[in-house]
């Protein structure tokens, strides 16, 4: 009978020892005395309490992503990608990866400091050669024989708890309870404390080697926080009991003063070290064969191989190298406090990503362990103040770094196979602001141009795309509609539609597609528009084309007609068959004294007008020049408080207005419509270029 093979870590062994050995490291031996000396008990419980607040709330957060989602491997860089995507996520793996490689090297220094202490007689270089070593060859074993090795080392440390606890009083006095603060402020003295509590993804970067990842970094890591934070708490206590104030404040190893047998202490302190070590140095290479499998960073096929132990041997080796290299560095304490930033770093985007999922209410996310919005808040505000308080300059320099490789990543165009949330923050704040608009009054002042251009053909859209494109860049909106009469819009169909518009979106034009399907152009047009007509930002002017050819001609009047009576404004345009829009330098502006549509003419011409660098000219016909001074200086008084461009012309004649038409020549004339199709069609016929009209409903101001 086959004996039955355990397919991964259980939550013991895989995330509760290691996470737990981490965070009662050397902060525990080396400085809690010296923050109870500083600050007193009641402030180091303060400090315990807001640290753990942090810890806590980004556990919970991470507790409730894992009850919503299928993990699989990279812990913390897994959760992050599967909710903001491959960039994001790449930008905060990799700077992870980096910190837990590094601070391999910083666990294995301060090992070799901690022996050369006892043994000075010993090279410190190669106290810390050797301890790589031997961590590299357990690490490249196996993670499951790395991680037992590790019950010895907690076997260690609660007997170095229980030899302080039993230890000799050399306090003759009352409880330190308070502190002076004489060697630091409380939140220098908060910062100092704060890396104590900071490996709480250490078992959660085991994700890929778990038996059941849900649910042991769930249980595991919070049964290892609630574990450090009672015995931070006891041992807090028992130093303000068991040593005066001066000496907590003058002697970093006063625990081997209190403990009853100090080789334990020692043994305690060493392995807590070791075993800081030996978990990075186990976890970090899943986070790096994580980045490889989803082709993150460069060489991918070799960081994402694994051997038949399922270990990932050349991302464990090259860790391995990272963190050699930086021991031979010799001391690199300005570097910790920068890679402390990158794990803080970590922790608020695990923290943000629920308050996202969380916040913008979507329904994929269901967690089965909900909480209340106020726990990854808390935890987000609590990790960038904390970045903030230790050190400024280094929490900008990791945005920074941050920005930058989400910036080449972006380059990259990673699909992500889970899909994202970041649309959902568009989403959610899409839906905050339209029901604020929808309930808010119209003002004129508040236009901007929203065209609508029903178009048969993606060519008929390609004939007039730098016209639509000049009549609403920047800021405006295009709305581009077509009704088809298949059953489904077939994929060639559709792509031509995307290239047509596809020098638009490059730009950053908004555009917006409206599809119908039906086998009446025009009726189904216009019901269109009327569904937009209380919508969220609907389009406020349809522009046409007027055709050469008379059927297409005919269709159009039966749309203006139809349109007429529509709240919404009309264009047509008519573009001269051997001029175009000539060189795109002038367009005159015809205006009639109090006529509806003049606020239209001049806003459409200032969009042209700046798209094309053009010149504008203020066009007026009188009956005859016995009052010519008197609309000039209208007009003049128009352009000053119309605000139009200071180089704007105006030209008034008497006479006949259809001779002065084909007189006064410009690249676009604009006019207001006329009242009837014919008219419109007659001006066409005699106009010597190009001619826009227009058809105000009224909601548009240019005073405004």
């Amino acid at each position: 009978m086959k004996k039955k093979t355990q397919k991964g870590l259980n939550t013991v062994e895989g995330v509760y020892v290691p996470t737990l050995l981490t965070i009662l490291g050397v902060i525990m031996y080396l400085r809690l005395g010296w923050v109870v000396g500083n600050v007193g008990l009641w402030g180091t419980f303060l400090i315990i309490a807001l640290a753990h607040i942090i810890t806590i709330s980004t556990t919970l957060s991470m507790s409730s992503m894992l009850t919503n989602i299928q993990i699989g491997a990279g812990g913390a860089y897994a959760i992050i990608t599967r909710s903001l995507g491959m960039e994001m996520g790449g930008a905060i793996g990799i700077p992870l990866y980096l910190s837990q490689a590094i601070s391999v090297a910083f666990y294995i220094t301060g090992f070799s400091e901690l022996w050369v202490a006892f043994f000075p007689s010993h090279s410190i270089r190669w106290v810390g050669v050797i301890a790589w070593i031997l961590l590299t060859c357990l690490s490249i074993i196996s993670a499951r024989f790395a991680f037992r090795v590790q019950y010895l080392i907690l076997a260690a440390v609660f007997l170095s708890i229980i030899s302080f606890m039993t230890g000799p009083t050399l306090n003759t006095g009352e409880m330190v309870l308070t502190g002076e603060m004489k060697d630091g402020s409380f939140w220098m003295t908060f910062a100092v404390f704060f890396p104590a509590v900071t490996g709480v993804l250490t078992g959660a970067t085991m994700s890929g080697d778990l038996e059941n990842p849900r649910k042991s970094i769930i249980r595991g890591t919070l049964a290892a926080v609630i574990t450090g934070l009672v015995i931070y708490i006891l041992l807090a206590i028992w130093f303000a009991r068991q040593a005066p104030q001066e000496l907590l404040l003058s002697d970093y190893m006063v625990i081997l003063k209190l403990a009853r047998v100090k080789f334990l202490i020692v043994a305690g302190v060493m392995g807590a070290v070791l075993s800081s070590a030996l978990s990075t140095l186990v976890s970090s290479p899943r986070t790096l064969a994580a980045l490889a499998e989803n082709r993150v960073i460069p060489l991918w096929k070799i960081f994402s191989k694994k051997n038949k132990k399922g270990e990932p041997l050349y991302a464990i080796l090259v860790s391995s190298m990272i963190s050699l290299f930086v021991i031979l560095l010799g001391n690199l304490d300005s570097l910790a406090e920068l890679l402390t930033m990158f794990f803080l770093t970590t922790y608020l985007m695990i923290n943000v990503v629920v308050l996202i999922e969380q916040g913008t209410g979507l329904t994929s996310f269901r967690p089965t362990m909900a909480m209340s919005i106020f726990v990854p808040l808390v935890g987000s505000i609590g990790c960038f103040s904390v970045m903030l308080l230790i050190n400024p300059l280094f929490t900008g320099i990791t945005i920074l770094i941050v920005s930058m490789i989400y910036s080449l990543l972006k380059r990259k165009n990673l699909i992500s196979p889970w899909g994202d949330v970041r649309s959902s923050i568009f989403v959610a704040i899409t839906e905050w602001a339209a029901q604020r608009i929808m309930r808010a009054t119209y003002h004129p002042r508040l236009w901007k141009p929203a065209i609508a251009i029903p178009v048969e053909t993606p060519e008929d859209f390609r004939r007039i795309s730098r016209f639509a494109r000049n009549l609403v860049y920047r800021s405006g909106r295009l709305y581009y509609m077509t009704v088809y009469s298949e059953i489904v819009m077939d994929e060639k169909h559709k792509n031509q539609i995307e290239d047509a518009l596809k020098p638009l979106t490059d730009e950053g034009v908004f555009v917006q597609k409206v599809f119908v399907r039906s086998d009446d152009f025009t009726s189904m047009l216009v019901r269109a528009l009327q569904c937009f007509e209380n919508s969220f930002l609907p389009p406020n002017t349809v522009l046409l084309t007027v055709s050469e050819d008379n059927k297409k001609r005919e269709k159009m009047k039966e749309l203006l007609d139809s349109l007429r009576y529509s709240k919404i404004s009309l264009m047509c345009l008519w573009l001269h068959p051997k001029y175009n829009l000539g060189s795109e330098k002038s367009i005159n502006i015809w205006l009639r004294e109090k006529s509806p549509n003049n606020d239209l003419a001049v806003l459409s011409a200032l969009k042209l007008a700046g798209n094309y660098d053009a010149q504008l000219t203020l066009c007026r016909v009188i009956e005859n020049d016995r009052g010519k001074n008197k609309v000039e200086e209208d007009l003049l008084l128009f352009i000053e408080e119309a605000r139009l461009p200071s180089n704007t012309k105006t030209k008034v004649v008497s006479g006949s207005f259809y001779d002065l038409l084909q007189e006064e020549r410009a690249d676009l004339t604009i006019l207001g419509m006329p009242m009837n199709y014919e008219e419109m069609i007659h001006l066409i016929d005699m106009a010597p270029g190009s001619i826009l009209f227009v058809g105000s409903d009224g909601m548009e101001s240019l005073f405004a």
